[in-house]
């Protein structure tokens, strides 16, 4: 529960403390807006009279409302500014909105006259990991053995091609990272592009099923895409408490993906890229592109896709996905298509 939310405008900036009843578990990246930023804090109430008079001072104005459980703040500003949220203790967020001539521009930023928006943090996620095995191979190998490859192999793979961008794991080994901590490493991290790495399988082994599928987060098309978010989201069930996932009904996954709107067509294109490389690089079949609710994409403050690299019942797929030959292709895919993503989003910023 927020308890304070106090500003104060100094003469180069101006500063929003946000002070919670306990620890502030997530909070989504400031989203632009027209007139200035919205940020979000899933599953959080707020006390009456939290909001400080002077947070409502002129030049700076923050209001604060509650849609469903997220807490949703707005803050009007002048177009030209930037805002940058810290963690100050447990308890405490702090916004600090000042003009965009006053930000230094980080020297390992592209020097492509963007600052913060460039493409320079990319988040990369293993799937499962420590008591939470995942999926079991036909062969005997687990999701989070295959998971933790690939995403060591990109990881190695795009400090070599993207030498400027900041690469960030949300597991480097065989440990277990609660579902929500992973969006909330990659927002906290200043992350601008989010993919998380999986595997499939189906409930008999071994089955027909193969190849690659993509995944943005929406409410689920079909059958399918509701099974495999059934699977991933029961990763859950190591975490120390599941009452944050107790509503996460698809209700609540609309408004997540509500909150995400302005990432949507960029997860498409990625996705989408994501698709065309994979179909290039290796043997594995296409699935393409598809949709539903999983736990790890919500709050991720940025474009974000889950990719299930293959099926772990298909005896052809669990021998490639065990490989190292397999696993350096579907890095070398993800690379790829991650070039190709920044490339494009690099374009877009000049337009």
């Amino acid at each position: 529960m927020i308890t304070m939310i106090r500003a104060s405008v100094g003469p180069d900036s101006s500063n929003v403390r946000i002070r919670a009843a306990r620890t502030i578990t997530s909070f989504q990246r400031p989203e632009r807006t027209s007139d200035g930023f919205i940020l979000r804090l899933p599953a959080t109430t707020m006390e009456p009279g939290a909001v400080d008079s002077s947070a409502s001072a002129t030049p700076l104005k923050c209001t604060a409302e509650r849609i469903r459980d997220i807490l949703v703040l707005r803050f009007r500003c002048a177009p030209t500014d930037t805002m940058t949220i810290r963690r100050d203790g447990q308890r405490d967020l702090v916004c600090t909105i000042r003009p965009l001539s006053d930000v230094k521009e980080d020297t390992q930023t592209p020097n492509n006259g963007q600052g913060k928006w460039s493409l320079d943090v990319i988040v990369i996620d293993a799937g499962h990991g420590g008591q939470d095995a995942g999926a079991e191979g036909v062969n005997g190998v687990y999701e989070k053995t295959v998971t933790l490859a690939i995403a060591r192999k990109l990881r190695d793979r795009l400090r070599e091609i993207l030498p400027k961008t900041k690469v960030v794991m949300t597991r480097d080994s065989d440990v277990f990272i609660e579902l929500y901590k992973r969006t909330q490493i990659a927002n906290e991290s200043g992350g601008k592009l989010f993919v998380s790495i999986h595997c499939n399988s189906m409930p008999t082994k071994p089955h027909p099923a193969h190849g690659c599928e993509t995944y943005i987060l929406r409410p689920g098309r079909n059958n399918d895409a509701a099974r495999v978010a059934s699977l991933e989201n029961a990763s859950v069930k190591f975490e120390r408490s599941t009452q944050r996932y107790s509503g996460m009904t698809e209700d609540q996954i609309i408004i997540a993906t509500m909150a995400q709107r302005s990432f949507v067509r960029l997860s498409e294109s990625f996705a989408s890229a994501i698709q065309k490389e994979v179909k290039k690089e290796t043997p594995l079949a296409d699935r393409g592109m598809s949709q539903a609710g999983f736990f790890v994409l919500v709050g991720a403050s940025m474009p974000n896709v889950l990719v299930e690299t293959g099926f772990l019942s298909n005896t052809t797929d669990a021998e490639y996905l065990a490989s190292s030959k397999g696993q350096s292709a579907l890095a070398q895919s993800l690379a790829n298509a991650i070039r190709t993503y920044s490339a494009s989003y690099e374009r877009s910023l000049h337009h």
